[in-house]
Parts: C-alpha cells; sequence; structure tokens
C-alpha cells in the first residue's frame, strides 16, 4: 500500500479551511492531507512528555576519503564516549561524558572529540524548528544553537514542497509500524530570507502523526557557477518508539563534510551517537534552566563506562562512509532561475586541476558540469574537464556523460549509473596498485622531494561502462577503444633543483587498444592501512581484441584486523595473462609498492602473485584513554607495536614475452622471492622503523617514517 492511500484514508479528517489555499508544492493532493495533519498533531512537543533520561554511546571521527582511491574512506581519529543525557520540555539538554578513549593515526595532541565543547545530541524531531547545537561555544561559555525551519511546522508550508514515496513498514515493540516517506525542497516561490532550510526525507508515523525518522541536509547558501570548495551539513535521525507514544532518539548521525579538488578528495568530522535505557517523566529539575551544556563526570575509579562495548576502538560504530550522502550533496543548494540546465565550473579529481609529474611537468586543467537546475530532476550529468602539461606541450582532458537509472534509490539500495566518454589520459600502468592511494601525494613527492618513478604512457580514445553499486559491492562491465603511445621524460626538475629520482620512462609500444572490462569491488574502509576492521578487495578481467590481443585476469585483497593484543594487516595480489601482452601491460613489482627490499620493479611477468603480512604486537599501555588532557590538549595514547612483517613475490613469464619484459629491465622471479623485517611502531601504525633484509640475498635497509607499503 502507497502512502496515497493512506493520506486518502485521513482525508476527512481534515476540513477544507484548515488546507492552504495553493496546492502546487504537494505532488499529490493525498499529501497535502497528510503533512497538514502532521502539522497539526507535531508541531509541538506532546503536553505529556515532560522529560526523559537515557544512556549514551557516542563515536567521533576525523576521515578521508582520497577521490582516487579504489577503497573507502580512511579514519585519521577516532574518539569514543560512554555518558548519559537528560532533557526537559523546556529546552534543556544535559549531555555528560563518563569515560573517553580513542585511536588516531595522525601524532597530534587534538582530536576533533577532545574539541568538542557543546552537546552533539539532537534531543527530538517535535516542535516548528530543527535545533541543532552547534560544536563550539561562544567566548562568554554560552551553547549556540543553529535553527532550521521544520517542514512539518506550520510556517514550514511557506518554505517547502513536498513529494511522498511509498510506505515502509517498521517492527517495534508495539508491532509494526507504517512510516511514510516525505521528501522535501526549497519552494520555488519560497521567501528570499534569511531562513535556514533543509532538503531531504522525513519519515512519517501514520498512525501517531508525528516525524520518526528523518535524513537530511542543510540548505547552503550563496555558491556560484566556480565551485572550488564545497562544504555540506548532514544528518541521520533515526527514533525509537518509546512507552508506544513517543519518538525519541535513538541512533544519530551528524556529518561535516569539505570537498575540493585542491584536498584532492574529501574530509568529514563525523559523530555517530545511540541512545538506549529510555527513563521518561523522571521529574529531573534542571539547574539552571534553560542552560544546555557538556559536562564531564569522569566515572569511578575500577568502573568501566564502557562495558559492554566492543573492546577494540571504532568498531561497534562502523560501516559508514563520506559517500552515504552523495545523494544529499546537490539536494542542499538551492536552484534559483536560469532555465532547466545548471553549468559551472566543477573538478570531480584534483589532478583535474593541478598535477605535476616528470612527463608532463606542471599540468593545469579546468572542469565544468552540466546537469538538471531541479535535484529531483537530476537523472543525468555531463563532466568535462580540459588542461595543458607544459614540460610536454601537450593537451589533455576527457568529457563524459552518465544517465542514473536510480536516481531516488534509498542510501545503499542497488543502483545502475551508464557511462560514455571520450579521453586523452596520461596512465600509469601499475597493475598492483595500493588500495590507498592519493593522487595528491604523488604530485607533492614529485614537485617538493623530486620523487616520481611510475611509469607512464598516453591514451586517447572513447568508453562505455555500466556500474552498479548496492552498500559495499561495485560492479563495472563495458570496453573502450584508444589509441596508445609512448611518452618521454619531459623535465629533471622539481621545486628546489634537478631531480635525482627522475628515470627514464618504461617503454610502451604504440597500437590501437580495443578491450572488454569488468571488475567486481567490495569495499568497507581503506585495506590493510586503517584503524579498526576494514577489507577492500576486487577481481578484474579484460580482454584485448584490437592490435594489443591478449586477456588478463587480476585480483586483490587487503584487511586488517584489530584486537586488544595483536593486530594482523595482509595485503595479496595475484595476475595472469595469455596472449601477446604489450611491455604496459605485463606485470612489474619490487620496491615499497611491491617486493620491499628489492629494487623497484626488478621483476615481472605474465604471472605474478604478491603477499604482504604485518603482525603487530600491542605493548603497554594497552588501554587507549588520553594519557593527560588540559583543556583542547591531550597526550594521545601512543601504542607502541612490536612489528614483525614478511613479503614474498613470484612471477613467470611466457615465451612470448620474454624479450618484451627484457625490454622493461625485468625478470622473472625465478622462484619465490621473500624479504622479512621487524621493528617498532606507533599509532595504530601510523610511523615506524624498521629494518627489512631480503631473504634471497642483498643489503638490509632502515625504513623509517609514515608506513606506506600497504
Amino acid at each position: 500500500m502507497t502512502s496515497l492511500a493512506f493520506a486518502a484514508a485521513l482525508f476527512m479528517q481534515v476540513t477544507p479551511a484548515s488546507l492552504p489555499p495553493d496546492t502546487a508544492q504537494f505532488d499529490t493532493p493525498a499529501t497535502h492531507v497528510l503533512v497538514v495533519r502532521v502539522i497539526g498533531a507535531g508541531s509541538n512537543v506532546p503536553p505529556a512528555l515532560r522529560d526523559y533520561a537515557a544512556t549514551l554511546r557516542s563515536a567521533v571521527y576525523l576521515a578521508v576519503r582520497p577521490d582516487s582511491a579504489p577503497g573507502g574512506e580512511l579514519p585519521v581519529t577516532i574518539d569514543e564516549f560512554a555518558g548519559r543525557v537528560q532533557w526537559e520540555r523546556g529546552g534543556t539538554l544535559v549531555q555528560t561524558v563518563t569515560g573517553h578513549r580513542e585511536k588516531l593515526l595522525a601524532p597530534t595532541p587534538y582530536t576533533i572529540g577532545t574539541m568538542l565543547e557543546s552537546p552533539w545530541v539532537i534531543p527530538h524531531l517535535y516542535g516548528n524548528t530543527i535545533d541543532i547545537f552547534q560544536l563550539a561555544p561562544t567566548p562568554a561559555n554560552r551553547t549556540r544553537v543553529s535553527r532550521a525551519v521544520h517542514p512539518f511546522s506550520p510556517v514550514g508550508l511557506a518554505y517547502y514542497r513536498y513529494t511522498a514515496g511509498d510506505t515502509v513498514r517498521i517492527r517495534t515493540q508495539q508491532g509494526v509500524t507504517t512510516l511514510v516517506p516525505v521528501t522535501v525542497q526549497r519552494l520555488a516561490r519560497a521567501p528570499r530570507d534569511r531562513a535556514q532550510l533543509v532538503a531531504g526525507t522525513f519519515y512519517v508515523d501514520v498512525d501517531r502523526a508525528a516525524v520518526a525518522r528523518a535524513r537530511f541536509g542543510f540548505e547552503q547558501r550563496g555558491g556560484g557557477a566556480v565551485s572550488l570548495t564545497e562544504t555540506g551539513f548532514y544528518f541521520e535521525l533515526e527514533s525509537g518508539l518509546v512507552d508506544g507514544r513517543w519518538w525519541l532518539p535513538y541512533r544519530q548521525r551528524r556529518e561535516v563534510q569539505l570537498t575540493s579538488p585542491v584536498f584532492g578528495g574529501a574530509a568529514a568530522i563525523r559523530l555517530v551517537t545511540t541512545l538506549s535505557d529510555f527513563h521518561v517523566n523522571t521529574g529531573w529539575t534542571p539547574v539552571p534552566a534553560g542552560r544546555s551544556r557538556l559536562a564531564s563526570e569522569p566515572a569511578p575509579r575500577g568502573s568501566d563506562p564502557f562495558a559492554g562495548w566492543n573492546p577494540a576502538v571504532g568498531q561497534e560504530l562502523g560501516g559508514v562512509d563520506i559517500a552515504d550522502f552523495a545523494d544529499l550533496r546537490e539536494s542542499v543548494h538551492p536552484q534559483r532561475g536560469g532555465g532547466p540546465v545548471k553549468v559551472g565550473l566543477r573538478y570531480e579529481r584534483g589532478e583535474h586541476l593541478f598535477r605535476y609529474n616528470r612527463v608532463e611537468g606542471a599540468y593545469v586543467g579546468a572542469g565544468v558540469l552540466a546537469q538538471p537546475r531541479a535535484a529531483a530532476s537530476r537523472t543525468w550529468d555531463a563532466y568535462a574537464t580540459a588542461g595543458w602539461a607544459f614540460a610536454e606541450g601537450t593537451p589533455r582532458g576527457e568529457v563524459d556523460v552518465r544517465r542514473y537509472l536510480s536516481p531516488g534509490a534509498p542510501k545503499g539500495s542497488p543502483a545502475w549509473t551508464l557511462q560514455a566518454g571520450a579521453y586523452r589520459r596520461l596512465r600509469n600502468p601499475q597493475v598492483f596498485r595500493p588500495p590507498l592511494a592519493w593522487e595528491i601525494g604523488y604530485s607533492l613527492n614529485a614537485l617538493l622531494s623530486g620523487v616520481d618513478e611510475r611509469d607512464y604512457y598516453d591514451a586517447a580514445g572513447g568508453e562505455g561502462f555500466a556500474i552498479r553499486r548496492s552498500g559495499p559491492w561495485s560492479l563495472r562491465l563495458g570496453g573502450r577503444v584508444e589509441r596508445q603511445d609512448s611518452v618521454s621524460l619531459n623535465t629533471h626538475k622539481f621545486l628546489f633543483g634537478t631531480a635525482t629520482r627522475f628515470p627514464s620512462i618504461g617503454a610502451a609500444d604504440p597500437g590501437t587498444h580495443a578491450a572488454l572490462e569488468g571488475e567486481l569491488g567490495y569495499a568497507r574502509g581503506a585495506g590493510a592501512f586503517a584503524l579498526g576492521n576494514s577489507v577492500v578487495a576486487s577481481l578484474g578481467a579484460e580482454a584485448g581484441l584490437g592490435d594489443f590481443r591478449f586477456e588478463r585476469v587480476t585480483a586483490r585483497l587487503a584487511t586488517r584486523l584489530p584486537t586488544r593484543f595483536v593486530t594482523l594487516a595482509l595485503r595479496g595480489d595475484a595476475g595472469v595473462m595469455a596472449g601477446d601482452p604489450p611491455p604496459q601491460y605485463l606485470f612489474r613489482f619490487g620496491g615499497t609498492e611491491g617486493l620491499i627490499g628489492y629494487p623497484l620493479r626488478a621483476f615481472g611477468g605474465t604471472a605474478a602473485v604478491l603477499g604482504r603480512a604485518r603482525v603487530l604486537l600491542h605493548l603497554p599501555p594497552y588501554g587507549s584513554r588520553p594519557l593527560y588532557r588540559i583543556g583542547f590538549f591531550a597526550v594521545p595514547p601512543l601504542r607502541p607495536a612490536l612489528v614483525a612483517s614478511g613479503n614474498a613475490g613470484w612471477s613467470s613469464v611466457s615465451d612470448r614475452s620474454k624479450a618484451t619484459l627484457a625490454r622493461l629491465g625485468a625478470e622473472p622471479t625465478d622462484g619465490v622471492r621473500t624479504s622479512y623485517g621487524g621493528g617498532i611502531s606507533l599509532f595504530e601504525d601510523a610511523v615506524s622503523a624498521e629494518y627489512v633484509v631480503p631473504a634471497s640475498g642483498g643489503k638490509g635497509k632502515w625504513y623509517v617514517g609514515f608506513v606506506q607499503w600497504f
């Protein structure tokens, strides 16, 4: 049964005089009836609800997601809080923290959690406004509140357009409850004042005429055709039915995202909170009344405020990602005039704005995105980028047109995208790439340190793919036709002089490559280099049908398995090919991005297997609580660990490809090549000092600094 049928059954409960005269802002008259009924019943806190108290569990993340990484996001810091929440209908909310623990990949005395000085729980979804506590107080130590016009308030009718979806049934302790999702957006004729609005979906309990859940973002003011940096404020608020009468917060997620091509990806501040053990109408009287605040009350010595939690920090509240709000990212920008299509300067990858390497030198480009102006009509978009490689004297760029077959699908549900485009790109032929790859990091390394040791070739042509995403799974099927050619080393310069680590470019055969391609992927986190449990896996296949006739299959698995005393990090890559591949398609490995301890890309062939493992034996102190804290400053837990590492690689080459491999200066491994190492690491294995020895001969080497070969 749809929401239309439910709302139509309620039509007689609302008199015509109670309806606004203009119903153009509703998709159907039944939606109109439903919205007006909810406004009448839920725009004020129910009189019988005086106060509540609940137990709090909260995780606070600072996470980043490179735009060039095949895996998921990377948490940089994680804070977890235990405590309680007390609220009373006069508007006072006191959030008390009784326990704090943390993990971090950066040796910093500050985390997002240590800088929070205001409550972050949103007490309910009743009322005429949506009140969000800001995360920092005023200089006078008064908690600030951002207020948005509630769509289900009388004032909301002047600002929003409402569209109802199909009903959703959920099971509560009282039985099955029916919810109707209502999507809200800025009304075209809404007043152009400074009122803060939202865009998203609100789930309405038809029986109780109340909002039970909401998923929305704050509408962003301003923003013209130029979009180099974009900020978004997003919320997922799930309520539970308490005593069969009131919808009170059960799980909340609030997130601040910053996306920028200069940054080369996105960063997010995320707060995920669960509330449980509700006690309603306790008679609590706040002192002072009317002042919401964040309080600290450390648990008594000998007690554990985290009892019942997963012992590993970050495990219990995982499964979230920056990409979860991709559908809201465009909805929160108001659409104002200018025709049915919106065109503006936009970058989808940082490397489209700037990159630096020994082939192109400095590359600078521009990007443009065209899409329907109305968010509800965004079933397609077109993206184009073009730029100039100054040292090479060559233009490069691409044009992509995408058709979204499931534009309004709920988060995590299966969705198809059709994509076709033409391009001229500088390609890196490395097959076994790390799941956490940051393209801007390579550019900065080349520009500032004079280190660029990757191979490249030029590719120009067209491609078409069908892409399906469902939760952490992805599927990509399609093909391409392109002209490939070799490139030359065009500069020896970096910012501070002549680079000593700009080697010559590996051979690449010219020709027309026509191929069918497919890849199945799974990503939960960033893989072996991460915080908490993480898995990245893929299986790919390619068949060349043009000048280069060959078949290739590759597989990858990277995972991290942490416990209190031991952490295991694993990565495996494998591939096999048949036919007559050109040099740019052969497997090559060696060095920090392959078989550590051996020369760079010393080995290769038409079949290869690589394995890497790290075992961390954590040393005392084992705790995850800050060692000392005063104000924003905290001495983080060092989390020292003894490290044992092992690396193994094997390759072979077909008779037809022996000469091609020799042109690249590589050779098959002649059996399994291994290396092993040991040392000490800090901060969840973010930095380490290790001595690695190649087992089949050669001199050992110290590796000190950030862990990077996973």
